[in-house]
């Protein structure tokens, strides 16, 4: 075999592991791509071919949490890489496997018995939605530390099989010698993963996928030569040495003389080549694919060649945790998503004589020779023994329609198998003998009781479908809105109004996907909110007022409202104008007609004339103070260009004195006192500052931005200054990209 370099992020090291179990470790990567680095993104929006994958692990595992990683890589870059069109050595499958997944279908022998794997063996590996299971899920765990879901008794049940978790779990071997640990293996190794930031049970998964934790006759880790190899790392053959000799070097020259250091400087190792990288799965440790910002090159280090590798290491995983009753604890997986991806799962590879004829028969699952008993089936990725498990099906009513329906999409030609599809979009294949023809009555149409409505904001609609024919086996429906803004629809077909706009709603049948549609014009005419632009107001005896609240919305039909006084010797009302009788204090109660929503003012009435003069440079209307200088916006300057006679308080948006040499921003109220009592209140607004503080910044952007996704409140002086043309209803996105242009210094806002 040929010198190689296997290259690391930042440094380039020779390390190629030879054999010792299961797995091949740590090959050459010659076609790592250098520049022009994609970086990926983690979201939770999964293509459309893995949702029938993820939904149902999350229909079985509602605690598991599974994210997206947009590697931005092409899937055929990556396949291209990955195989022999590369490098010939990077994927090998064992050469007991049959030709199918070999290249060329021949034995191209690359180390011991493992020989060059076929590129459709590297895309079945590849492929994450292959995986998307019981059994192969593990594979995308986030494989950083969580005292959640990695409990010592994991790592135990991990260990358990092997002379590390079985009669030797508190011992270890110096120049054969036997000796007491002091703890356990698999306190050890939690403890040190935990220390370094990694998932110990990640850990014990890969030294038993290395050397089976066998601590008797291992030579690596037995410590019959006073060092101790548990990862197998520097073990190959070169310089003329085997594997074992180079291994035992390895660990000599880095003082790996203790069961505790190698551990350590193992786990250490694996943090620093992969999980620090952005190699944080067992999968992204396998396939170099995932660039979180660091990475120098791509498709460039890998642990292991065997392509089944990662696949072994998560189904270990999997039933350490689950024999400890924690498979369904919060795991987090991050699941590789590829640019043109095949909508098309890539498929097991199959003998040359294999292959399936296209069918479209409903069929369903049984077992006709156990009547009455509960049925298993065992459905699996590819057809073969071999292939993942996709689901193990539990049937245990008897009758055709009783029992889960699929559809035959290919019958399996020389195979045991057929080709089957779940409704939700699955594809998985089953033995033939359970397979039954289902007969079932197709569905011919379906129609709505309602096909058009006018509802207003917050009313709802139950809309009514009818399956045709009457006696249709599948009589389920999906329901969808085309804006849900405008207005939702649930699953059993009630309908929300939310805002003005005109919606569809269809519903759809699960069989043959037959229509109906029904029109809704949301419109809002109804009275849901009174309110005022200020609620305390100063006359002079004599003085009479006219104070036109807002009804909300705009476009209510009944505006109508009611003005009374709490004390009409001070303060009368007629035709809903205010007069001022005598000196003294009410309160006014806005009511409209339409709802009786309400909204308070308080009138304080004086009998001496004080006056209030505003410099031209301001604007002042209905109580609001603007075209506020941003250079000059301090409390004393707002105050130098008000003349009074009434002594002045200034408070900020939240209710807070402030100072001459503070900053006023929108929400600051001028207030005018007399004998304790504010009998005027200007409100100033800042037209881009929405958090009050005065300037102009980020902290406005992200308020606003937040407001209009619905995830924030503002107040109405909040919401005035957020309108940066002055003259719309409600905040856009125009007025954040004001905004955003002011901070940057692109647009000026006119205040």
């Amino acid at each position: 075999m040929k010198s190689r370099k296997l290259k690391f992020k930042g440094i380039i090291l020779l390390l190629v592991i030879c054999i010792i179990t299961s797995t091949i470790n740590f090959r050459e990567v010659k076609g790592a791509i250098y520049s022009n680095l994609p970086v990926s993104y983690i979201d939770e929006n999964f293509p459309d071919s893995y949702m029938p994958y993820i939904n149902a692990l999350k229909e079985k595992h509602p605690n598991w949490i599974f994210k997206a990683v947009h590697t931005g890589l092409d899937w055929n870059t990556v396949l291209s890489h990955e195989s022999y069109e590369v490098n010939e050595g990077i994927s090998l499958v064992e050469d007991i496997y049959g030709a199918e997944w070999k290249r060329d279908g021949q034995n191209y022998y690359q180390d011991g018995n493992y020989v060059t794997a076929s590129k459709q063996a590297v895309a079945y590996v590849v492929d994450p939605r292959n995986f998307i299971n019981e059994n192969g899920i593990f594979q995308f765990e986030v494989l950083s530390y969580n005292g959640a879901t990695q409990s010592v008794d994991a790592v135990q049940s991990v260990l358990a099989a092997t002379p590390m978790g079985g009669q030797y779990k508190s011992q270890y071997k110096s120049y054969g010698t036997w000796y007491d640990l002091g703890t356990t293996y698999a306190e050890l190794i939690h403890s040190i993963s935990k220390d370094v930031g990694i998932n110990p049970v990640h850990i014990a998964s890969r030294i038993r996928q290395e050397n089976s934790g066998n601590i008797v006759n291992g030579s690596l880790i037995n410590g019959d030569y006073g060092v101790y190899n548990f990862f197998n790392i520097g073990a190959y053959d070169a310089n003329g040495q085997s594997a074992v000799t180079n291994g035992l070097n390895y660990a000599r020259n880095n003082g790996w003389t203790s069961v505790s250091a190698a551990l350590r400087g193992g786990i250490e190792y694996i943090y620093s080549k992969y999980i620090k990288w952005g190699q944080d799965t067992i999968y992204f440790e396998r396939f170099d694919v995932n660039n979180p910002g660091t990475a120098q090159w791509l498709l460039g280090t890998g642990y292991m060649t065997n392509i089944f590798g990662p696949k072994g290491e998560a189904l270990i995983t999997y039933n350490a945790y689950n024999s400890y009753n924690m498979i369904n604890s919060p795991f987090e997986f991050h699941i590789p998503v590829y640019e043109n991806m095949p909508e098309e799962v890539a498929s097991m590879p199959v003998p040359s004589d294999v292959y399936f004829v296209e069918d479209d028969t409903r069929v369903y699952l049984d077992d006709p020779s156990d009547s009455g008993a509960t049925d298993e089936f065992w459905i699996r990725t590819g057809p073969d023994t071999v292939s993942t498990i996709l689901e193990v099906l539990y049937e245990t009513v008897d009758g055709a329609e009783n029992r889960t329906k699929f559809t035959r999409i290919g019958i399996g030609q020389n195979t045991l198998y057929d080709k089957i599809k779940y409704d939700d979009g699955r594809v998985g294949y089953i033995l033939k003998k359970w397979i039954y023809e289902y007969k079932y009555n197709e569905v011919e149409s379906v129609s709505l009781d309602t096909t058009y409505a006018n509802l207003n904001v917050g009313d709802t609609l139950k809309l009514n479908a009818t399956v045709n024919p009457s006696n249709a086996d599948n009589k389920n429906v999906k329901w969808s809105s085309s804006d849900n803004s405008i207005a939702t629809v649930d699953s059993s077909g009630n309908v929300k109004a939310l805002k003005n706009g005109i919606v569809t709603i269809t519903v759809t049948t699960e069989d043959k996907a037959k229509t109906a549609i029904c029109t809704i014009n949301v419109v809002s005419n109804k009275v849901t909110g009174i309110s005022l632009d200020k609620t305390n107001y100063m006359l002079h005896v004599g003085d009479s007022l006219a104070i036109t609240p807002i009804i909300i919305p705009s476009t209510a039909t009944n505006t109508n409202y009611t003005i009374t006084s709490s004390n009409s010797d001070v303060v009368s009302v007629e035709n809903n104008i205010v007069i001022a009788n005598s000196i003294g204090e009410a309160t006014l109660t806005f009511k409209t007609d339409d709802g009786g929503f309400t909204a308070k003012a308080n009138v304080t009435v004086t009998g001496e004339d004080k006056t209030i003069l505003v410099d031209d440079s301001l604007r002042l209307e209905d109580g609001v103070l603007s075209n506020i200088d941003l250079d000059n916006n301090f409390v004393l300057d707002i105050k130098n260009k008000i003349t009074t006679n009434y002594d002045i308080t200034v408070i900020n948006i939240d209710g807070e004195e402030l100072s001459d040499d503070d900053r006023v921003g929108t929400g600051t109220k001028i207030q005018f006192i007399e004998n304790g009592s504010v009998v005027e209140e200007y409100t100033i607004v800042i037209y881009g500052d929405v958090d009050g503080s005065g300037v102009i910044n980020a902290r406005d952007l992200l308020m606003l931005q937040r407001y209009i996704l619905g995830k924030a409140e503002l107040n109405n002086i909040q919401i005035k200054a957020s309108i940066i043309d002055k003259v719309s209803q409600t905040p856009k996105a125009a007025d954040l990209l004001k905004i955003q242009r002011h901070i940057l210094g692109k647009y000026v806002i006119e205040q």
